[in-house]
């Protein structure tokens, strides 16, 4: 019987010396736990906790009460979990004691046993912590509580019932790659001139002991390394093992394998300690326990070793595509963990297998489609439905049921590659099948109409009871998708002499039933759908330059620029290569608001292998031109640009390069860039210094003098740009507009309405406006204190007179106003009777607060008034001199005069004394102090 108390309470000793005394009050609790307080008071507390108890001056008594009278309940463990939260102990010690407490009261009344023998047969150790509740597990829902009805968990089952062919060997055989350890026993034999058979056990040391031949070291070899340097080794005695032919043979195998302890932790039904076969796999071991819960992940089971995932396990690859289990060999000490099931998915309808299954990242719904065993003979190929989960963020009503959105996808399109469908956790896939009706126009002349296009079941109906008009015909083929254009379709009739003769119709009001538009259907009709997809332009993407196919391309979703690389053709050939600039290509991209073009340059030869920029996806737009090598940049030719671009600097130049090429080259424009002109500077040929070209960016190549643009318009101004050749050694200056400043921002705190920072409006806003946005002063505001700081100093600043409108202040950026609350009072400082605090009495002077002050102290030099606006004067004194007013919040300062310079050379014996009298003072005083405490 193993005492599970004992334990916990070893394992609160080993966690007490990093949770100091908050955790020692709940690791006596822990102690406890599992019965009543008085049980807990019976239990002996280890000598590592009393020793730390006597540190303290207190007996585990004494502790048990200092707990009570801090009103924990000892029988209450998750009361004194929140007692040790309160003092600080981090989250996952305070989980750590809670699980022991727990392992200990059910410990404590169900003690489980296995004998060696049962250890043997099964390779199964008792699990380490509690067993699994008998009640069922009730079955897994989605989020919204609406599954399918009667749709099981994919590979759950498996685990139902243990094969024999995975229940852990205790013995062998194995193959020659089997590395030997500590605890195998092996078989020696050996026949012809000697005959002998020893079995032998590997030991601690990792040695085996061969009778009348001696020790020879076995572990961290392979079986079938071991032999042939054992032969070797019992050649030395028996010369005929090495001879050719040999006259003695040798043959060395594994009779019984080492037992392995391994941990599953996690979502399994029976987590803890299991002992196992050293050939045991990751696999061997999940099946000793159960298998994942239905909660469990099957996808990203994880082997951890020494503290880092050793291996990751995917039983997908065994369970849905019939392969053999991952193969990961276990060590001693190994952890496997079964997180919970990740992003899970339904898939229901024409599919083989409907089910839900765990899906990897990155997987879409081909993969799902695979998982479930493919696709149904008579699933529909046109149409597919996803229901998605709404994210929380996006919901209109957060209070109601989960809501679902449905999308539409073309199943052909999935399974042929064309299109790739990712999915969302929660998601529910259904595969349509195909009507198994019978054709009534094909099987007789029975009347039908035909409805294509945006709608769930396109097709051909029989007119009759259920379809007679054109909401009929909807409602028979599911009603128009998502993706329909419900503002028109076209319902096509014939007349009698067979012309086409179109109606437009509305499809809500269709659906509506407004008589107007859901008309009547004749034998022939046939209506269409339109989707909004067909009805926009088309969206493209380009490859232009030294590429066998250049052109427009249309766009799809996910394309990368590896994907449009590949289009363009010849790239992948190696002859065609050869006459490509492989170190460079450019990505040409519009701004998102159309105004501006940026370049993205990058090596042409890294993303043909997939790094680099390869998977970066394409926007409707983009280009991407391949240069040829001619086009090779000669390290002796350069241009140069400068001015308000975002990456000035030297650039290689190229064959007709252009003002416009330089400009991307430097990642396009600064924010304050100058558009109306910019400048080249040249050099003279054949003389020295350079000259100056002025290049108009303001007007459309080739157009009137009267067509102007926009001067901020970038787009037109690179257009411009476009038509201007640059040549070797050239330096374009791009200017900044000296009109153009940046945001500028003041802050305001305090007693104002609402505080923080507020843009300025106009240069130089004015103090008042600024106020006035802000909501004014708050009751308690005192704007006599008001302060503007200004380049970390000081603006002397009447905010009275600004609130008055008497006068005002320019704002700039980076200024900050500070309103404080109204002080009541007056400071005085300095050379006085006593510094402080006055309270303000409204209209007194000077003199009145230096009276309250006690008066000033001989040798006061000057007195000076700091009023709370900043201003700062000098007190006047005299006869004749009259004391100032002193207004809330402000600072008297009464300086004194400096006294003489002391006498270097000489020593003043009075201060000596004064000295010496104190030290000896304080001396005494102890000794009297010390003398009574002890009297």
């Amino acid at each position: 019987m193993i005492d599970r108390s004992t334990d916990s309470v070893s394992l609160a000793s080993s966690m007490f010396s990093v949770l100091g005394w908050g955790g020692l009050v709940v690791l006596l609790l822990v102690a406890g736990v599992g019965g009543t307080p008085t049980h807990a008071q019976q239990q002996e507390v280890p000598d590592s906790i009393r020793n730390d108890l006597e540190a303290r001056n207190l007996s585990p008594d004494q502790a048990r009460r200092r707990a009570q009278q801090l009103g924990l309940d000892l029988s209450a463990p998750a009361q004194a979990a929140d007692e040790a939260r309160r003092r600080g102990i981090p989250e996952a010690r305070v989980r750590a004691l809670l699980r022991a407490a727990r392992a200990a009261s059910t410990m404590d009344t169900t003690a489980r046993s296995l004998s060696a023998s049962d250890v043997a047969a099964t390779g199964a150790a008792p699990p380490d912590t509690t067993p699994p509740a008998s009640k069922p597990l009730a079955p897994d829902t989605t989020a919204d509580g609406d599954q399918p009805s009667g749709l099981s968990y994919f590979g759950y089952n498996t685990f139902d019932s243990v094969p024999d062919a995975f229940a852990p060997s205790p013995s062998g055989p194995v193959d020659d790659s089997y590395v030997v350890g500590p605890g195998d026993e092996l078989r020696l034999v050996v026949w012809g001139a000697p005959e002998f058979q020893y079995d032998l056990t590997v030991d601690r040391q990792g040695r085996v002991f061969v009778p009348d031949h001696g020790q020879f070291t076995a572990a961290g070899q392979t079986i079938e390394a071991l032999r042939a340097d054992m032969k070797q080794w019992l050649s030395q005695q028996h010369s005929g093992l090495t001879e050719d032919p040999p006259t003695v043979f040798m043959d060395l195998s594994v009779t019984r394998l080492r037992p392995l302890k391994v941990f599953v932790l996690g979502e399994v039904a029976q987590p803890g300690g299991y002992t196992v076969s050293a050939t045991a796999t990751a696999f061997n071991a999940l099946y000793s326990v159960g298998g994942p819960l239905r909660r469990g992940s099957l996808r990203r089971i994880q082997v951890i070793r020494d503290g880092s995932v050793a291996d990751t396990v995917d039983l997908y690859d065994y369970l849905a595509e019939g392969g053999q289990p991952t193969p990961v060999n276990l060590q001693g000490g190994d952890y496997i963990r079964v997180p919970v099931r990740g992003k899970t998915v339904a898939v229901t309808g024409a599919v083989g297998r409907p089910a839900y299954y765990e899906m990897a990242d990155g997987e879409t719904v081909r993969d799902l489609i695979e998982y479930a065993g493919g696709v149904e003979p008579d699933a529909y190929g046109a149409d597919f439905e996803v229901r998605r989960l709404i994210p929380p963020g996006k919901r209109e009503d957060p209070g109601a049921s989960v809501p679902r959105r449905d999308l539409n996808f073309s199943l052909d399109a999935v399974l042929n590659g064309d299109a790739t469908v990712p999915l969302s956790d929660a998601d529910r896939v259904r595969i349509r099948a195909v009507p198994t009706r019978d054709d009534p126009a094909a099987a007789s002349n029975v009347a039908s109409a035909a409805v294509a296009g945006a709608v769930y079941q396109p097709g051909t109906y029989a007119l009759g009871d259920s379809v007679r008009t054109v909401r009929d015909l909807l409602r028979a083929a599911n009603g128009p998708t998502d993706a329909a254009y419900r503002q028109q379709a076209s319902l096509i009739r014939f007349d009698e002499n067979l012309d086409e003769a179109v109606r437009s119709v509305n499809i809500d009001s269709v659906l509506a039933g407004v008589p107007r538009a859901n008309l009547p259907l004749v034998p022939g009709d046939s209506l269409h759908v339109r989707s909004v997809q067909s009805l926009e332009a088309t969206r493209t993407v380009r490859i232009t330059g030294q590429v066998r196919n250049p052109g427009p391309y249309p766009y799809r979703s996910n394309m990368t620029v590896q994907d449009l690389l590949l289009r363009g053709g010849g790239l992948a050939d190696s002859t065609y290569l050869s006459n490509v600039l492989r170190s460079r290509a450019d990505l040409y991209r519009e701004s998102d608001d159309g105004r501006s073009e940026r370049v993205r340059p990058f090596n042409l030869a890294r993303a043909l292998r997939g790094n680099g920029l390869a998977d970066e996806p394409l926007r409707p737009g983009d280009r991407i031109r391949v240069y040829p090598l001619r086009a090779e940049v000669n390290p002796d030719k350069f241009v140069e640009i400068s001015g308000a671009v975002k990456e000035p600097g030297r650039y290689d130049y190229q064959e007709n390069l252009s003002v416009k090429d330089v400009i991307l080259k430097a990642n396009g424009f600064e924010e304050d860039v100058y558009l109306d002109e910019l400048q080249i500077a040249r050099p003279k040929a054949g003389a020295p210094g350079m000259r100056t070209l002025r290049v108009s960016l303001d007007r459309s190549p080739g157009s009137s003098g009267a067509v102007r643009f926009a001067a901020d318009d970038t787009t037109h101004a690179l257009q411009a740009a476009a038509t201007v050749p640059v040549q070797h050694r050239d330096r374009v200056l791009v200017r900044s507009d000296p009109a153009y400043s940046d945001r500028d921002f003041v802050t305001l705190r305090g007693e104002v309405r609402f505080p923080g920072e507020y843009a300025l409006e106009e240069q130089d806003e004015p103090l008042s406006s600024v106020l006035e946005r802000a909501g004014g002063l708050t009751p308690d505001g005192y704007p006599g204190g008001g302060q503007l700081v200004r380049d970390e100093e000081r603006f002397v600043l009447d905010l009275q007179r600004v609130l008055r409108g008497d006068e005002d202040l320019g704002l700039r950026n980076g200024d900050e106003i500070v309103i404080p609350t109204t002080p009541n009072s007056v400071s005085v400082r300095g050379n006085v009777a006593q510094e402080g605090r006055i309270k303000y009495q409204q209209g007194e002077d000077v003199d009145y607060y230096l009276e309250r002050a006690g008066g000033v102290r001989d040798s006061t030099k000057n007195i000076y008034l700091t009023q709370a606006t900043g201003e700062t004067r000098k007190v006047e004194s005299g006869w004749f001199a009259r004391s100032p007013a002193v207004t809330d919040g402000a600072v008297i300062r009464v300086t004194k005069e400096a006294p003489p310079p002391d006498d270097q050379d000489g020593v003043d014996i009075g201060k000596t004394i004064r000295d010496v009298t104190g030290v000896l003072s304080g001396a005494l005083t102890i000794i009297v102090l010390a003398t009574r405490a002890f009297d």
